[in-house]
């Protein structure tokens, strides 16, 4: 299997209704599962809903002009730290400059390093160790 057709089968079912896919075709395996939709909500209490966007729900909140999206380039699995017993690359409020490595994702046996793109400071981090992440989803926030 080349890359065009990797590329097509994937593109299928990210527009498809499916939500896990497995293919076998001659000696390559590939496996493929969207992430559930989750909705994570803060609650929000009468003195501080005028005075913080930290407070609104993860669906509500809008990346400012300043904030710089670490997207997936890849369909994988999304690993926080080098190996299971070693501390997480990055974590929230950490400041990280250009060309540090922010996550790995793990695809057909491949470990891909994310770089930081630029300087700044970790303001969110949309997924979780281990998940599953898709072709353009987004990771986490650099402002």
């Amino acid at each position: 299997m080349n890359n065009r057709e990797l590329k097509t089968i994937i593109k299928l079912f990210e527009s498809s209704d499916l939500s896990r896919m497995r293919l076998e075709k001659e000696d390559v395996t590939i496996e493929l599962e969207k992430p559930t939709k989750e909705v994570r909500t803060v609650p929000i209490n009468s003195q501080t809903e005028s005075t913080t966007d930290t407070t609104q729900s993860v669906e509500q909140r809008r990346p400012s002009k300043n904030t710089t999206e670490i997207k997936a380039p890849l369909v994988g699995t999304f690993y926080e730290a080098p190996a299971p017993d070693q501390p997480a690359f990055v974590q929230m409020g950490q400041t990280v400059k250009k060309g540090d490595t922010l996550c790995i994702i793990e695809a057909m046996k491949v470990m891909n390093e994310i770089s930081a793109p630029r300087d700044g400071k970790i303001v969110d981090i949309h997924v979780e160790n281990a998940d599953m992440v898709m072709f353009d989803q987004l990771l986490m926030e650099i402002e």
